[in-house]
């Protein structure tokens, strides 16, 4: 009987959690967010007059990064909390490494500088026509230094191979975004290069392989699209299934992690010129 109640209870879980996960979700779903505002330069204004005494002199005018701060339009924790929620409380705590102290400031503050950082990002994004002025600021010979050196760029590209006359096909927008982004092409139609997909391997103890594109994985599933195009589930018990994920960025995604500002702007700088 107790077996029973404890399988009864494990199943009611999941069941209640299956129903949970197919509720409609967006605007009219229970819980959804409201959608954030469009821009808005004035209140984008104002949230620069609070970031230009407290951040510009390490991460820039236009919060586009220095030698001693990050480039703000492509830092994740930026990118991510675009409401500042946040925002706040990291400030407020100290910069982690303690080099800057906390900076306390109001929830209205707050809000006017994520507005400000919003438009830095969707300026930071956009095609040719809104390229900021000093986006080419970096030293071309340290950028081919870095290409052929710490970077490692040359292991898989060559300037006058797959990436021959490479600043002649795209802005230094975009290169600077594919540097930055490798994976996510942001805005349709700004004639970016496709995105290489991802695949997977899925080894079962039988040894039986399936292989296809990868669509996502958790704890429990692996999800791929086969050479029909149809999506497969496989599921997962700790490591078996035995689950290869072959991803043809993950050199560039490593190499942004560790990526400071300068040896991204000595890259956009070499590569313009090829």
């Amino acid at each position: 009987m107790l077996r029973f109640a404890v399988a009864y209870s494990v199943a009611l879980f999941f069941l209640t959690a299956l129903a949970l996960a197919q509720k409609p979700s967006g605007p009219s779903g229970r819980g959804a967010r409201p959608p954030l505002p469009p821009l808005d330069a004035t209140i984008a204004d104002r949230g620069k007059l609070v970031y230009d005494p407290r951040c510009a002199e390490c991460h820039g005018s236009d919060a586009r990064g220095t030698a001693r701060g990050v480039d703000l339009a492509r830092a994740f924790s930026i990118r991510l909390d675009p409401r500042g929620e946040q925002l706040g409380q990291y400030l407020s705590g100290g910069h982690n490494d303690k080099s800057v102290p906390p900076i306390h400031l109001t929830e209205s503050q707050i809000s006017d500088i994520a507005m400000y950082f919003r438009t830095v990002i969707a300026f930071a994004n956009t095609g040719d026509k809104n390229v900021a002025p000093n986006i080419i600021v970096g030293n071309p010979k340290d950028g081919e230094a870095y290409f052929n050196g710490e970077g490692k760029c040359n292991t898989c590209h060559s300037v006058t191979g797959d990436l021959k006359g490479i600043g002649s096909k795209y802005s230094a927008t975009m290169l600077q975004n594919r540097i930055v982004l490798p994976r996510g092409r942001g805005p349709l139609g700004r004639g970016d290069p496709p995105e290489p997909v991802r695949t997977v391997t899925i080894t079962q103890p039988d040894g039986k392989v399936s292989n296809g594109t990868f669509v996502t994985i958790s704890d429990f599933l692996v999800t791929y699209k086969d050479d029909s195009g149809a999506l497969r589930s496989v599921t997962r018990r700790g490591d078996i299934p035995k689950v290869t994920i072959h991803d043809p960025l993950a050199a560039h995604i490593e190499n942004m992690r560790r990526m400071t500002t300068k040896q991204m702007h000595d890259l956009t700088a070499y590569l313009v010129t090829k």
